[in-house]
């Protein structure tokens, strides 16, 4: 039960920090290119060739780990099966756009319409493992059911490209994803555990203990950065977890970060192409802003630590606001 999902939680922690420095190792010894740094922000100057995909390791942990509990355990439900295949799955397009960036040297990677028509596939088939294990259709709001039918299907599609797109343009600076995204998690396993669904627990958990562990190498100044096959497959699970709990809407509180950094880079698009080159923002995603100008844009800039702290915050706090009113509800 509980302590099957902690256990879990430590050997997957330990395991990611006995791999990651491996990882890195590995990216110098074969002389790969890191991640790209952004010219615009001076304070990423000295972040150039650091190795990128750490990623790859802390997947591959979690669900190595929560696989082998869960078959331990009897865990192997069609739950937790559709957890795992949607984490492991928006790895692997993570992991193909990085791969391309890193190892074949092609600057953009998959193009956004590979990438988005992958995501959507996944989307499907998403759908018809849970449309096969749940046999229901219905998003419960604040205690109000309301059935979406065969809709339900379109927006499976949105909310997992939806959220894996949010939490990949929040992973831009060190530390910031890694554990906002932790914070999360913590917020659904709190609600897992209430409702007995010990089989999503596990898997939350072992996810939980692998960022917890990439953390020590993540934070500033980072030895590695998660990438593309990370933050893909974190938001998409995300997303997918929010279903299987039947508690989709809390996403929008738990998640308001990935949320705000979504809606910055919209707005700074749209109002850039109205007005024909001005700016809403210093830069997007919006954590970017607070960099070079602090919260107004034109004062001295945050430090990378300053925006995490304030982040990390911003998400505990409307975790446990989005718990009190779903217990509330409930």
């Amino acid at each position: 039960m509980l302590l099957n999902g902690i256990g879990a939680a430590v050997i997957s922690m330990i395991l990611t920090m006995i791999g990651i420095p491996r990882f890195i190792m590995f990216f110098h010894k074969k002389k790969l290119g890191g991640q790209p740094t952004l010219e615009d922000v001076k304070q990423h100057a000295s972040k150039a060739g650091t190795p990128t995909m750490g990623g790859f390791v802390f997947v591959v942990v979690s669900l190595l780990v929560s696989l082998i509990v869960a078959l331990i355990f009897g865990r192997f439900t069609s739950a937790f099966i559709t957890a795992w295949w949607v984490f492991a799955m928006y790895a692997v397009i993570g992991f193909l756009d990085d791969f391309l960036k890193v190892f074949k040297q092609i600057n953009e990677g998959l193009t956004a319409k590979q990438k988005m028509l992958a995501q959507i596939v996944i989307g499907i088939v998403s759908f018809l493992i849970y449309n096969h294990e749940a046999s229901t259709n219905v998003l419960n709001i604040l205690g109000w059911k309301l059935d979406l039918g065969i809709f339900f299907s379109i927006f499976i599609i949105i909310w997992l490209v939806g959220w894996s797109n949010a939490v990949n343009l929040t992973d831009g600076i060190d530390g910031l994803a890694s554990i906002t995204v932790a914070i999360s998690l913590t917020a659904y396993a709190i609600i897992a555990l209430v409702h007995h669904q010990y089989d999503i627990l596990l898997i939350i958990l072992s996810v939980v203990g692998s960022l917890i562990g990439f953390f020590f190498f993540n934070h500033k100044p980072a030895k590695i950065f998660m990438g593309d096959v990370g933050s893909l497959a974190l938001g998409g699970f995300l997303a997918i977890i929010s279903i299987l709990l039947h508690a989709e809407w809390t996403l929008i509180l738990i998640g308001a970060v990935y949320v705000i950094e979504t809606l910055s880079v919209m707005l700074q698009v749209a109002y850039f192409k109205k007005t024909g080159g001005k700016r809403i923002f210093r830069m997007t995603p919006i954590h970017h802003h607070f960099e070079l100008g602090g919260f107004s844009g034109k004062s001295a800039g945050w430090s990378e630590w300053k925006i995490d702290i304030v982040f990390w915050l911003f998400t505990a706090v409307l975790s446990a606001v989005a718990l009190w009113i779903y217990f509330i509800f409930q």
